[in-house]
């Protein structure tokens, strides 16, 4: 059952939305959810929604997006062959702490992750570069902060679809041990799933987090201190900074789509799956189409 502090984000949320805080197109866009009845339609359009920005977008941008949704379907479905409650599980994270795991519901981060991302987006444009790097730091944070919660349920998921035995215990492992824990299951750069890794930056986070980041605008370089002791002085360039916060904003929405897509194709009717993106339904039929 939902949380009541849960209950009261959202709707918190929602209404931010309706009142046009996150600026008119995403007010309109809610009240339009609003008009739905709850369930399988307001599925169905969050799933359409997030295809239809796909094609409006730049193509590398709009292949990451759709490759988030389906790998996050596929960590789903390999786990359902083995461990069905596991799955289950992942799908109830919106809202839901995995069992014995408190405080492990993604909704805050993801809340947290939606709102940053809509409000780099509002001060984009603006002339104002301090305003735009402090926002794009609060980006770059959130999705971090997300990642580290979404990687718990993939290792997770991934344990449950090798057979491994399921260890809550990651749910309180570090960031980067999360991420060595994931490589080491999925392959790293040799696998798919890769895609995630690269977006995790738990150093570059916690520098961020800790304050010992800074922007060298006369190099375009954003320059940085790591390690247990702050000892350690990194850089990287800011366009390849940007590029981690610009892309890590659409995890929110790949996240809810691929919940969405499960949902429909678990509990709703066949007119209903044949709305969604026939490429979604074929990654979730993947099992009944090698078994036929």
């Amino acid at each position: 059952m939902m949380k009541e502090t849960h209950k009261r984000l959202l709707e918190q949320v929602a209404q931010m939305a309706a009142e046009g805080k996150f600026g008119e197109s995403i007010a309109a866009a809610q009240r339009e959810y609003d008009q739905l009845p709850a369930g399988i339609a307001v599925f169905i359009k969050c799933v359409l929604d997030f295809w239809a920005e796909t094609t409006d977008q730049v193509e590398e941008l709009a292949q990451i997006r759709r490759l988030v949704c389906q790998l996050l379907i596929v960590a789903y479905r390999e786990a359902k062959k083995k461990e069905p409650s596991t799955a289950l599980a992942f799908v109830q994270s919106f809202i839901e702490d995995y069992p014995d795991a408190r405080e492990s519901s993604l909704l805050p981060r993801w809340s947290s992750l939606a709102q940053a991302s809509l409000a780099l987006r509002e001060v984009a444009h603006s002339q104002n570069r301090l305003l735009i790097w402090q926002q794009t730091c609060k980006q770059f944070q959130a999705y971090n902060e997300f990642l580290n919660g979404l990687l718990a349920y993939l290792i997770i998921l991934w344990r449950a679809s090798l057979g491994k035995p399921v260890d809550t215990r990651v749910f309180g492992a570090t960031y980067a041990n999360k991420v060595d824990q994931f490589n080491a299951l999925t392959g790293g750069e040799n696998d798919p799933f890769y895609l995630f890794t690269r977006l995790a930056r738990p150093r570059l986070r916690n520098a961020v987090a800790h304050e010992t980041i800074w922007l060298d605008s006369d190099a375009m370089k954003v320059r940085f201190t790591e390690g247990r002791n702050q000892k350690v002085e990194s850089e990287m360039d800011l366009l390849e900074f940007t590029m981690l916060a610009s892309t890590g904003s659409h995890l929110a929405h790949a996240y809810l789509a691929a919940i969405a897509v499960i949902a429909v194709m678990e509990d709703g009717t066949d007119v209903a799956k044949s709305l969604l993106p026939s490429q979604l339904v074929r990654v979730f039929t993947h099992l009944t189409e090698d078994t036929a």
